[in-house]
């Protein structure tokens, strides 16, 4: 039976590095289907219960005041040096103190037209916005802008 022993081989050995890429092949492909599970599964829906309350943010009000009564006197000044006409004019004043109720108050007129101006409940806004309306969009350019400018002014200042 010497010839038995002829069909019996022993094991084997293969080099580490074949090991080390078959375990690397393997966990590639864990790593697969664990990417396609997390990325392909039903996100959990945030209602209002479920985010968490931030802190109101403080304002300095005098500083917000002195920074918008500042751009009103630049837009005068504009109007002053033959710059910018009335009706520009008038928008810039529109669109400050629109500016002003957005950041001071988180109100964002600056985004609402008059007639959504009207359905809120700042009604000195809506008082200011609807004057600068006709000198806005007036071809004749007719309205005083040194009365804009002011009527701007205090209603910033009253804030």
């Amino acid at each position: 039976m010497s010839g038995d022993s002829d069909l019996f081989y022993g094991p084997m050995f293969y080099n580490i590095a074949w090991t080390l890429i078959g375990v690397a092949l393997i966990s590639l492909g864990i790593a697969t289907v664990a990417l396609i599970f997390f990325f392909t599964r039903k996100k959990k829906i945030r209602t209002l219960e479920t985010l968490k309350v931030e802190e109101p943010k403080q304002i300095d009000l005098a500083e917000l005041k002195k920074k918008y009564l500042g751009l009103i006197d630049q837009a005068e000044r504009n109007f002053n040096n033959h710059m910018i006409k009335a009706s520009v004019a008038h928008q810039h004043f529109s669109l400050i103190v629109r500016m002003f109720y957005a950041e001071a108050h988180g109100f964002h007129a600056d985004l609402m037209t008059l007639t959504d101006l009207k359905n809120s409940f700042k009604q000195d806004l809506v008082d200011l916005i609807e004057q600068y309306y006709p000198d806005e969009f007036d071809t004749l350019e007719k309205g005083s802008v040194k009365d804009a400018a002011e009527k701007a002014r205090e209603l910033i200042r009253k804030q």
